[in-house]
């Protein structure tokens, strides 16, 4: 038996529930972890898919990883753990069995360069419908400045079952292909959960947030600010500052270069104060095709990981025309 088939003929519910209690919920079943302690529900299973997600501790796979960090080890104990419990006997063979000549063969070849793309499958367009507009949990990032036009704007919705606001990753082409997920649980660090995290798994990312939704005011201003979260997006919107996006990380990868080279327009890089982006080597390569610019808090506006906009507009503001150009 292929190891694929044994993975395949294995119900991924229907085992995790021998270890805990789910609930459905528009197609999706949600239950307490059981990798991590918690008292929120954050482990997600997708029946259709056939695979699990757990936003307390950011694993997520098949039934044989869930395996494999549930029971502590290793890959060849998890299939022995799978078979037992399918009543398999026979022997499982790898996902991708080479000749041994072609694996020789491979160790001696001249390796190929190539980016990491990453696969994404995208959400059906009405997929945060499945969440509820709480008010009283809305209220979070109200108070923190971020208004209700911009929330409905960037459709910022609350999750129940994780106790977390979440909002969706569009593609350049405003296709959902991820949603965000920002914890409401005070004790969040006491309890090891992430405080930003992701609904599914992705490896490079292949978007920039906020471009869909901003894409006329960019093209407009020919110019793009780049924060390191989509929290700054939504709040520099609030300010009436509609060209911006986010990189969702404190890097820029080369597919997100990519996007920006294509896009033409300049770059103004407006990341956390702790980042120095002339250690990008991404951004590096970007200056060859479009202008770049970036923040540079000269007059420590700013706290050690603060973001520009966390000081307030006028603060930005100061920040925004000291910006400085990378030739």
């Amino acid at each position: 038996m292929e190891l694929s088939e044994l993975i395949e003929s294995v119900d991924i519910l229907e085992y995790i529930s021998q270890y805990t209690e789910f609930t459905e919920k528009n197609g999706e079943y949600w239950g307490l972890s059981p990798l991590k302690e918690e008292k929120t529900p954050s482990f997600s299973i997708r029946k259709e898919e056939n695979n699990f997600y757990d936003f307390s501790s950011g694993v997520g796979g098949n039934v044989l990883t869930f395996i494999r960090y549930y029971n502590k080890c290793g890959y060849q104990k998890a299939i022995e753990i799978l078979k037992e419990y399918v009543g398999c006997d026979g022997d499982v063979a790898p996902p991708h069995k080479k000749l041994a000549a072609t694996e020789v063969a491979k160790r001696f070849a001249k390796p190929k360069k190539t980016n990491k793309i990453s696969k994404v499958t995208a959400l059906p367009d009405d997929y945060m419908e499945r969440y509820e507009k709480r008010q009283e949990k809305l209220a979070v990032w109200k108070a923190e400045g971020i208004s209700e036009a911009s929330m409905n704007k960037f459709q910022v919705y609350y999750d129940s079952f994780s106790n977390r606001l979440v909002y969706p990753i569009r593609s350049p082409d405003g296709k959902i292909i991820n949603v965000g997920g920002r914890t409401l649980d005070e004790a969040w660090k006491e309890k090891g959960l992430r405080k930003y995290t992701y609904f599914k798994p992705w490896g490079e990312l292949n978007t920039l947030y906020g471009l869909y939704e901003n894409m006329e005011e960019i093209q407009n201003r020919h110019e793009i600010i780049l924060f390191e979260g989509a929290k700054s997006v939504m709040l520099a919107d609030t300010w009436g500052i509609h060209n911006t996006g986010a990189i969702l990380t404190s890097h820029l990868n080369p597919n997100q270069m990519k996007i920006l080279a294509q896009l033409g327009c300049r770059v103004v890089f407006a990341l956390d104060k702790e980042v120095c982006i002339r250690d990008d080597h991404n951004i590096k390569r970007l200056k060859q095709f479009v202008k770049v610019e970036y923040i540079w808090d000269r007059d420590n506006l700013l706290d050690a990981k603060d973001a520009p906009v966390d000081k307030g507009l006028e603060t930005w503001k100061k920040l925004y025309e000291g910006r400085l150009s990378w030739r």
